[in-house]
């Protein structure tokens, strides 16, 4: 199969900025848990669980900006991380054009405003250039807003606009790798965020303050939900029994691409080793028509349906929780980790294979895969990579299960990163004003 080319060219601009949250290196021997808390810190963000929550200034009003309201890994970043800003009451509004997932946000019960910031070809919108600024002053004037924190190129040329003229102060989150070309907002911004330590040391920009911080999970949204297995299974007519893998991406240039090695990866499986073995691929993108034709064909071949495509998801951990293995990259790993589920992580950058306590950090410091990669993947390390998980003792599948939520926990916590990400904002804001000295 010929694979579309990565996007993007290489830079060379290390920035070296400490992160105090360091990583924690688990013994995968390590004994379980002799005793189970049911209502413990993890499970409850108040009461026992209120100690952890960093007291917040009250004056924070924050406008998150996104291109559009889609399904994705940097949209469900932001809709994890404004359901926990108004948990500790902070006033969040979300702007971005219509999509997916605006209901979603909507049901946050915070502010959202429609923008269309994008074309239909996910173009910025230069034509209504003028028009969008002036809604967005509109709004940040209305909402009393006193931080824009962007989080994709298109919308935040338009929010580094708006902030110029009303001189409130803009943060941008860099969820990937950019051009040069496309540096000015990172230069414009008061704060960088990082999502990997891989993205810090490349950023094309210097002499803007920037920090590292994890893409936070909900771990009481996302855990382990054993009731769920049975009644997904039987929804899909899949047995109890049978090997199942899910794959998790959008279904565009490389991810797609990452897909169509999926499945003939695990066709080659069927053939050799699973004869029941199933596939679950979650997510679209612009080759999904393309995923579904070739879907068409293997099933002629085999002579049995057992690819299964699903969409669009805004409940994933029934899914992390049913399937013998996730392939996938950045929050899907995560997620499933999270949820107690093996990971093969696979992503734009290439290969990194099963996640375990041997390679945590890296895995960590390329976003699975996203960012960076010394390995290409090919159907070949997919197949291996799959028969090797696929081939786990229950103690092994236990035992990674419980110590890869640990790592979690410990890295992404929503909770811990919002204490980090309420920082920046207030550190932001005292920087902001001015202060004269009277003679």
């Amino acid at each position: 199969m010929k694979r579309r080319k990565n996007i993007g060219s290489k830079r060379k601009h290390p920035v070296k900025v400490p992160f105090n949250r360091p990583i924690v290196k688990y013994v995968v021997n390590a004994q379980a848990p002799k005793r189970i808390v049911l209502l413990n810190n993890e499970e409850k963000n108040h009461a026992i669980g209120e100690s952890r929550i960093r007291n917040h200034d009250s004056e924070l009003r924050i406008m998150m900006v996104l291109d559009q309201f889609n399904v994705g890994g940097t949209e469900t970043h932001i809709l994890t991380s404004v359901r926990e800003l108004l948990r500790r009451r902070i006033h969040v509004v979300v702007v971005g054009k219509k999509g997916e997932m605006m209901d979603a946000f909507a049901a946050l019960g915070c502010p959202i405003y429609e923008l269309n910031f994008v074309t239909e070809d996910y173009l910025q919108n230069t034509k209504e250039e003028k028009k969008i600024v002036a809604q967005m002053k509109q709004i940040l004037n209305v909402e009393r807003i006193n931080v824009i924190h962007a989080h994709q190129i298109p919308s935040s040329h338009f929010a580094m606009a708006a902030s110029e003229q009303l001189r409130i102060p803009l943060i941008f989150t860099v969820h990937g790798h950019y051009s040069i070309n496309e540096a000015l907002v990172m230069r414009k911004s008061k704060s960088l965020l990082c999502v990997s330590p891989s993205i810090l040391k490349k950023l094309p920009v210097h002499g803007v303050a920037t920090h590292l911080i994890p893409n936070g999970i909900d771990m009481v949204q996302f855990n382990d939900r054993p009731y769920a297995k049975t009644e997904l299974r039987n929804e899909l007519g899949i047995p109890e029994t049978a090997p199942l893998i899910m794959y998790a991406g959008r279904l565009s240039w490389e991810k797609a691409d990452i897909c169509r090695d999926m499945i003939e990866a695990c066709y080659e499986l069927r053939k050799e080793r699973y004869p029941d073995l199933h596939l679950l691929i979650i997510g679209e993108g612009r080759q999904s028509e393309l995923i579904s034709d070739l879907t068409n064909v293997v099933h002629e071949q085999v002579g049995q349906n057992f690819i299964h495509l699903l969409g669009n998801s805004l409940n994933m951990s029934r899914y992390y929780t049913t399937c013998n293995l996730v392939v996938g990259t950045g929050r899907t790993a995560v997620e499933a980790l999270a949820c107690r589920c093996p990971v093969v992580a696979i992503g734009v950058k290439g290969f990194i294979g099963p996640v375990n306590p041997n390679n945590y950090e890296a895995a960590w410091d390329s976003w699975f895969g996203d960012h960076h990669a010394n390995e290409k993947w090919s159907s070949a390390n997919i197949k291996e990579s799959l028969q090797q998980v696929l081939e786990m003792s229950d103690y092994e599948r236990e035992e990674q299960g419980w110590v890869g939520r640990n790592f979690v926990k410990e890295q992404f916590d929503i909770i811990d990163t919002t204490n980090i990400l309420l920082n920046v904002y207030n550190d932001l804001l005292r920087n902001q004003r001015m202060v004269y000295e009277v003679k």
